[in-house]
Parts: C-alpha cells; structure tokens; sequence
C-alpha cells in the first residue's frame, strides 16, 4: 500500500475549485447493485453493464483497458481513474483516450494518491474532478489553473498551442 501524500481528509473538488459532497458508492464485486450513484468494478462494468439500467460510475485501475468501455459510455455517468501511488502516470494516458479517442463527456475523477504538482497535468488530460487529500482543496486548483497560460501540444482541455496562437489559420 502506498503511502498517501497528505494526512489531510480526501475531500472531492472540480476542475473549477468547487468543494462538494461525494454522492458516489464503490460496490465490492459481490455487493448487491441496490444504490443510487454505485461505483462499479472495471471487470464487473465490463461483465455487468450490457444488462443494467441507469447510469453507474466506473472505477478503473492501472493496466485496465478502458477501450473495453467504449460500449457502455451511454451508460456511465462517473469514471474513477485510481492512482496508487504519485509515480504511476498510466491514469493520464487513460483519461486521454476516454476524452480524445472516445469522446466520453461524463465526469472524470482521480481518486488514491493524487497531488497538488499533478492537477495541471491532469486538467490537460481530461480529469474534471479530484478526491484530494490536500488542506486547501480549492486553492490548489486555483494554483494549478495560475501555472501555465499557453501549452505546446493539444490535450483534451482544448488550451490552442502555441504554434496555433502564432500561425492563426
């Protein structure tokens, strides 16, 4: 188990700052789907997903194939992306590929060990919301969102590079 970055409570925060509750359930794989807003397994979504009505949240681990969803997206509401631990990138990669390559415009949410340093990057993949173990949620957003004004390549956050902001078409 890693050690998580801060000892601070998880408290869950948007793209914009705002605080707010977190109305979402994980299920364990044999917990019975009885709840508004459940938070499914990878391979119990993958398994599960074709027969259930409603809308469900996803969690997905390193090395899960989140391509496998691309049935289902109508379906999910909330995607969690896990972070084990602050030096495994593999969850920016998949929040790529959800925006980008699927076109999923549901929630995008890093859960586990997410820092402060990483919610710039994250915004340019994709992540919409944060569970952050950090004192001040909101001003970290705020200090990511202060970093940077212009980005060299294209990302799912639609920031123009700064080869398009010199040569406008």
């Amino acid at each position: 188990m890693s050690q998580l970055n801060s000892s601070h409570a998880p408290q869950l925060v948007s793209d914009q700052g705002e605080v707010r509750a977190n109305g979402w359930t994980l299920l364990a794989d044999d917990e019975a789907i009885g709840v508004d807003q459940a938070v499914l397994s990878f391979a119990r979504a993958v398994t599960e997903l074709d027969g259930l009505n409603g809308r469900y949240g996803v969690r997905i681990a390193p090395g899960d194939d989140v391509r496998l969803l691309a049935p289902f997206l109508s379906k999910i509401a909330l995607i969690e992306v896990a972070f084990p631990g602050y030096r495994d990138g593999r969850g920016y990669s998949t929040a790529r590929i959800l925006r980008q390559d699927l076109g999923f415009d549901g929630e995008i949410r890093a859960v586990g060990d997410v820092l402060r340093d990483q919610l710039f990057w994250m915004m340019r993949c994709g992540f919409d919301s944060f569970l952050l173990k950090d004192a001040d949620p909101a001003g970290a957003i705020k200090y990511a969102r202060s970093l940077y004004k212009t980005a060299y390549q294209s990302a799912a956050d639609g920031l123009k590079p700064v080869w398009a902001l010199r040569h406008p078409a």
